[in-house]
C-alpha cells in the first residue's frame, strides 16, 4: 500500500507540530489564535473536565498500532480493512502510526498513533495555543479536538483521546479535495476513536 507524502506531512509532521506546540506553550511562549467552538459536539459526548477520572484505563501501547481500528469498525468508516504502519521521518525516537484509506485509494484517510508518558492535561492546559480547541469526552474518556488551522478549510483534524493516564491516542483525518470544505474531519477522527476504544487492551 502506499501513501502519499501530502498525507504523511498531515499526519505525522501536523501531530509532531502539535505535540510540539503543547510543551513550547507549557514552557510558557505566547499563544497564536483563539479558540473557537466545536460544532460537532453532541449530547452523547458532552465536555469533560480536566480532571476526569478514566474509570475503565485501556493501555493502546499493548496493542500493535495496526490493531487498535477494527477490522469492522475500518470496513464501517470506508476504509480499507487492513491498515499501513509507518514510522516518522523527522523524529526516530516517535511511536509508529498506523494508516488506513480508502478503497479506491484516494486522499481519505485516518490514522492513530500512541503517544506514552504525555497527558491529555497538557492540552487541557493551553486551549490558546490552538486556533480549534475544544474539550471532549468520547465513550467516557477525556479527549480534546485540537487544530492548528480550521479543519473545515484545511480538510484535517487531530483529535487526542487519553485512554489512561499519561498516554494518549491521535485520530488524524484527512479528507479528499472534493469533500475538503464541506464535510467536517473532524467528525471521521471523532468516530472512529469512538468506535474502536472499547476494543484495546485493559490497563493493568
Amino acid at each position: 500500500m502506499t501513501f502519499s507524502s501530502g498525507f504523511r506531512r498531515s499526519a505525522i509532521v501536523v501531530g509532531g507540530v502539535v505535540l510540539s506546540a503543547v510543551l513550547t506553550a507549557c514552557g510558557g511562549s505566547g499563544a497564536e489564535s483563539p479558540s473557537i467552538e466545536d460544532q460537532s459536539t453532541g449530547t452523547s459526548d458532552s465536555q469533560s473536565s480536566s480532571g476526569a477520572e478514566i474509570t475503565n484505563p485501556k493501555d493502546a501501547a499493548a496493542a500493535d498500532v495496526c490493531s487498535l481500528l477494527p477490522v469492522e469498525v475500518a470496513s464501517q468508516l470506508g476504509f480499507k480493512e487492513q491498515g499501513e504502519k509507518e514510522s516518522s521521518m523527522t523524529n526516530p525516537e516517535a511511536s509508529d502510526a498506523c494508516y488506513w484509506e480508502s478503497p479506491d485509494g484516494g486522499a481519505t484517510k485516518n490514522s492513530f498513533a500512541v503517544s506514552d508518558g504525555r497527558s491529555i492535561q497538557q492540552y487541557y492546559d493551553n486551549p490558546d495555543s490552538f486556533y480549534d480547541f475544544n474539550k471532549l469526552n468520547i465513550s467516557g474518556y477525556p479527549a480534546v479536538r485540537a487544530n492548528k488551522d480550521d479543519p473545515m478549510s484545511a480538510g484535517s483534524c487531530n483529535i487526542f483521546l487519553a485512554p489512561k493516564q499519561d498516554q494518549v491516542v491521535q485520530s488524524h483525518s484527512t479528507l479528499n479535495a472534493e469533500d475538503t470544505g464541506k464535510v467536517d474531519p473532524c467528525a471521521q477522527a471523532k468516530k472512529a476513536l469512538k468506535l474502536s476504544v472499547s476494543s484495546w487492551p485493559a490497563a493493568k
